[in-house]
Parts: C-alpha cells; sequence; structure tokens
C-alpha cells in the first residue's frame, strides 16, 4: 500500500471566502507523499471553479502541475448532498457531473460518494432504488472518463433522535456496490465512520473483500465522527491492517483527518502531517 492524504481543493474559509489548497501540493511531496486524496467536496460553493467557463482547463492546469511535481492522484471525492431526503437540486447535480469528468481528468482510478438517506421513507428498500437511480448516470458518466465510483460507508450522523443512516450497514453499501453489475461501481471504507456503528470492523472488512478500492483513514471515540489523526481515538488499527492484507486490498491507505487552519503558519501546519505521515508508515508496518 501507498499513503495518501486529502487534498481538499476548494476550502470555504470563516470569512466565506473560497481559498484553493491546490498550491500545497508541492508541500505535500516534500513532506514525503506521493500520492493525493482530490477532494472536491466544497465544489459546491458559489466560488467553485467548477462554476467558470474554463473549469477544465483548471482540471488539466492542476494535473501538468501534478505530473511535473511527482503526484498522482488514487482517488476522488465527489461533492455530494442528501438528494433522497432534500430532493434533486439540478446546479448541485450539474457540479457533480463536473467533479466526474474533473476526476478524470487528474487522472483519479476511482471516485468516491456518499448514499443519501429519506429520513421519512428509511426502508432499505426504499432507500436502495432512490440511490441506484440518482446515482446510474454517474456510474455511467464514471466509466465513460476511465474513472470507477465507490459507495462510502456511511453512520448515524443526524442529532437525536438517531435514525438509521442508508450504507450505515455493510450489507446495503454492498448491495448498492453491485446492483450496477460493472467493475466500475465498488466501495470506499471510512474507517472512522465504521467505528461509530461496528465495535470490530473486520468482519466488514472481510465481507467487502475484494470490492473495496479505496479507504478513508482517520479516529474517533465511537461518538462523532471527528477525523482524528490515528491513535488519537480508539480504532483498532492492528486487525484493521491486518485484514487489509488478507483481502488482497491493493489501493492506497489514504488519510482524511481534519484540515489544519490555514491561520497556522506553515511549519506549524507541517508538524501534523509529519506526524501523519510517521503514524502511516508504522501502520502499514502493521500489514
Amino acid at each position: 500500500m501507498k499513503l495518501s492524504t486529502t487534498l481538499n481543493l476548494f476550502i470555504l474559509d470563516s470569512d466565506k471566502g473560497m481559498r484553493p489548497y491546490y498550491d500545497e501540493i508541492r508541500n505535500y511531496k516534500e513532506l514525503g507523499f506521493d500520492s493525493l486524496d482530490f477532494i472536491l467536496c466544497n465544489a459546491l460553493g458559489k466560488d467553485s471553479p467548477l462554476r467558470r467557463d474554463d473549469w477544465e482547463d483548471f482540471g488539466k492546469r492542476i494535473a501538468e502541475f501534478s505530473e511535473m511535481v511527482g503526484i498522482e492522484y488514487h482517488q476522488s471525492h465527489l461533492p455530494y448532498y442528501n438528494f433522497a431526503y432534500q430532493g434533486r437540486n439540478p446546479d448541485k447535480d450539474e457540479l457533480i457531473r463536473r467533479s466526474v469528468i474533473m476526476a478524470g481528468i487528474v487522472g483519479a482510478k476511482w471516485t468516491v460518494t456518499h448514499p443519501a438517506t429519506n429520513y421519512d421513507l428509511p426502508s432499505p428498500a426504499d432507500s436502495f432504488r432512490t440511490n441506484y437511480d440518482y446515482f446510474a448516470p454517474y456510474v455511467e458518466l464514471a466509466e465513460k472518463n476511465g474513472v470507477g465510483v465507490c459507495f462510502e460507508n456511511m453512520a448515524d450522523f443526524r442529532e437525536p433522535p438517531f435514525k438509521p443512516w442508508y450504507c450505515a450497514k455493510v450489507e446495503e453499501l454492498i448491495a448498492l456496490a453491485d446492483s450496477y453489475g460493472t467493475p466500475f461501481s465498488k466501495i470506499c471504507w471510512d474507517f472512522g465512520h465504521a467505528n461509530l456503528v461496528y465495535s470490530d470492523q473486520v468482519p466488514c472488512l472481510r465481507a467487502v473483500g475484494s470490492r473495496l478500492k479505496t479507504v478513508h483513514v482517520h479516529d474517533n471515540w465511537g461518538q462523532d465522527d471527528n477525523h482524528l489523526p490515528v491513535f488519537f481515538g480508539n480504532v483498532k488499527w492492528e486487525p484493521i491492517m491486518k485484514t487489509l492484507t488478507g483481502i488482497g486490498y491493493d489501493g492506497v491507505f489514504s488519510f482524511e483527518v481534519k484540515r489544519i487552519p490555514w491561520t497556522l503558519p506553515l511549519e506549524m501546519r507541517n508538524a501534523q502531517w509529519k506526524y501523519v505521515k510517521t503514524s502511516g508508515d508504522y501502520l502499514l508496518t502493521l500489514a
């Protein structure tokens, strides 16, 4: 496995401005990362470069610069919203469509998305059909662009009273990924999300098996989705690492920890990323 971490291209800062983080690509390389997760989660913002007429050129410039620096993108994260509960939004859907194409432009092999849940109709059958119909054109578009779609395991994120989120259960996640009948529809396993649902993730990983193509690595204490660095929570990493080897996982080991405030000096921000890199190197020795 190769280590990776997130590069969130479009960050909404406290002043509500959109700050591009792509200027840190070279810095990540110098910290020892050869692969980055091309995060587009905030690309729905009003100042998003994906809204511009030259959005494809924007992606090409990032791809060219990354190749020059020596950075590759194994995976990308699509923007998302709860279309099952909020209703479909054509503006957001167009930006998600562009994000799929953008993933192909930068050379990502996989892109990750969140299944949605209608809290008023939480039955698995209803949720499956809603998600299947919504994502079908994106899976087809991704395949045309040489990119696969990975569905990510969810957790029960809402405030009390908690209601089930579709694909928090591994069986639902597998059913959705398998439903398209294509090798371009697989699974992303988020260890932090899983820690909110399962006390032991090993059986889940074994059930997912060869469907696993991407991972999100972060920690928590089993109560909130904190996105902490590893060993800052209670995720049981040693059996997880051995299981990844056992199921033949050959993707990247990609961190998804909370970003460090832009206001910190670069040296202080890099202190966390150096820890992330060192902890990742250690975890790979356990695999």
